[in-house]
């Protein structure tokens, strides 16, 4: 049976802290900082904070720090919320997706520049230049239908019998 109770905690937990983060916690080295990711472990006693940081000055490290500092009111706002009963311990990690999106991004943008073929003439291949005409066979719709109607007239004579 499939527990849906820990995926519903990993969102309501990353709510609450994104909310916290952003309206209970006044302070402006965590400014523009967002939970993107909480993962609960089975027992519910450890919790994994993924984070992001946005037009923030400071290093990972820094703000990693500051959040591990500020994990004590953190755990009072899940206490406070009255969601768990055991409060579990969090530990931080930043998370680097935007980090590596930008690299594809990046990548894709060269590529793009790279094979851009608008001046170019079209490099599309033509079937019928490769293949010969005895290598294919060419269908005439006359005989289609001549094969439609005997098969509709055997299952006519199937029906009358």
């Amino acid at each position: 049976m499939k527990n849906y109770r820990i995926p519903r905690l990993q969102a309501e937990l990353k709510k609450l802290f994104n909310i916290a983060l952003s309206q209970k916690l006044n302070d402006p080295k965590l400014a523009w900082v967002q939970i993107t990711d909480v993962v609960i472990s089975k027992d519910l006693h450890y919790a994994k904070l993924y984070f992001s940081h946005y037009n923030n000055p400071a290093s990972h490290d820094q703000i990693r720090e500051l959040l591990i500092k500020s994990s004590g009111f953190l755990k009072k706002q899940i206490a406070g919320a009255q969601i768990m009963r055991t409060i579990p311990e969090l530990s931080f990690y930043y998370d680097d997706t935007e980090d590596r999106a930008a690299k594809v991004d990046t990548l894709l943008a060269s590529l793009r520049d790279d094979f851009d073929d608008e001046d170019e003439e079209d490099q599309d291949i033509d079937i019928d230049d490769i293949l010969d005409d005895d290598d294919y066979f060419d269908f005439d719709e006359e005989d289609d239908e001549e094969d439609y109607d005997d098969y509709e007239d055997e299952e006519e004579d199937e029906e009358e019998e």
